[in-house]
C-alpha cells in the first residue's frame, strides 16, 4: 500500500466541513469514509481500518479526545489528526501528549491539513509494516522446538557450541546441528541477524522479573534473574536440570515455552 491508496476517515458533525475536506483529499488521491459523529463510525461497518482519521476535537455525544482514549486501549492506534473552531491550548496539550498527529485550528489552510494527514499516513504504514514483521517472526519462532528456542538465546548471547552444549548438557554436534536448523527456521543470515530478531521478540515486560519454586529448592543467582529450583525438576524434553547442574536462563525460558511465559514448576513475581 502507498500513500496514494491510503483510507480517511472524516468524523465532523458540520455537512459543509465533510464535504470541503472530502473534495480536498480526493483531489490528493486518497480515499474518503465520512462519519457525521464518533458513535457512527464507531458502529458502521468497514471493509478495512482508516489509514489516519481527521475528526472534530468536540464532537457532540462521544468527543474526538474520548475517542482517542478509547482506540488508546486497543491494539489498533489510528493516527488522529484533531480539529477545533477554538484555540484551546489545554485541550491541544492533552490531544498532542497521547500521540496524535496534528491539532489544527479552523479555518486551518488546506496545506497544513494535508501535510498532518500525509504524516499520519506514514506513521501508519511503518507500524502495520512493524506489525507484519513480527507476526512473521512469531511465526518462524512457533516452528523452533523448545530445545531449539532455550538455543536461540544462547546463541543469540554470543555463546558458542561448546558453550551451549556445556549450558545445555547436549554435546557439541548436536548444538551445531539446533544452532543451524535455527539459522534455517528463522531466516537468519547472520548471528547479528538472529540477534536482532531475538530483540524484537523478547518481552521487555519480563526484564527484571524474578522466578521461584515452592520448596525445597537450592538458589541460583545469574544477574538480574533468581531461579530457585528443586533437584528433581525435568525439562520437557527429558533433561533433569538439577541432576546436571545446568542453569537455564529465565530469558531463554520465556521463549521456550512462550504459551505459559515461564519454566514448568516454576513462579513468576513481579518486583
Amino acid at each position: 500500500m502507498t500513500v496514494d491508496q491510503a483510507l480517511i476517515a472524516i468524523i465532523d458533525s458540520d455537512d459543509s466541513l465533510r464535504a470541503r475536506l472530502r473534495i480536498l483529499l480526493e483531489a490528493a488521491g486518497l480515499k474518503i469514509e465520512l462519519f457525521k459523529s464518533a458513535e457512527e463510525y464507531l458502529t458502521r461497518s468497514k471493509s478495512r481500518s482508516p489509514n489516519c482519521i481527521v475528526l472534530d476535537a468536540r464532537l457532540p455525544g462521544i468527543s474526538g479526545l474520548d475517542l482517542q482514549s478509547r482506540q488508546a486501549k486497543t491494539s489498533r492506534k489510528t493516527p488522529l489528526v484533531f480539529l477545533t473552531a477554538q484555540n484551546e491550548v489545554r485541550t491541544c496539550v492533552r490531544a498532542m501528549k497521547a500521540g496524535a498527529i496534528d491539532f489544527l485550528t479552523k479555518p486551518f489552510q488546506d496545506g497544513e491539513l494535508l501535510d498532518a494527514v500525509r504524516s499520519g499516513i506514514k506513521r501508519d504504514l511503518a507500524a502495520r509494516l512493524q506489525k507484519q514483521t513480527l507476526d512473521e517472526l512469531r511465526t518462524r519462532l512457533a516452528s523452533l522446538s523448545p530445545r531449539e528456542r532455550e538455543t536461540m538465546t544462547l546463541l543469540s548471547a554470543g555463546q558458542g557450541p561448546k558453550q551451549i552444549a556445556g549450558q545445555l548438557g547436549i554435546c557439541t554436534h548436536t548444538a551445531r546441528v539446533h544452532s543451524g536448523r535455527i539459522m534455517a527456521k528463522m531466516g537468519a543470515r547472520s548471528i547479528a541477524d538472529l540477534v536482532r530478531m531475538v530483540d524484537r521478540l523478547d518481552s521487555r515486560e519480563a526484564e527484571g522479573h524474578r522466578f521461584r519454586i515452592n520448596s525445597k529448592c537450592r538458589v541460583t543467582n545469574r544477574g538480574a534473574a533468581t531461579v530457585r529450583r528443586s533437584d528433581a525438576h525435568t525439562c520437557p524434553d527429558g533433561d533433569s536440570v538439577g541432576s546436571r547442574g545446568q542453569f537455564i536462563s529465565w530469558k531463554s525460558r520465556l521463549l521456550a515455552y512462550p504459551e505459559c511465559q515461564q519454566p514448568p514448576g516454576l513462579q513468576l513475581l513481579r518486583p
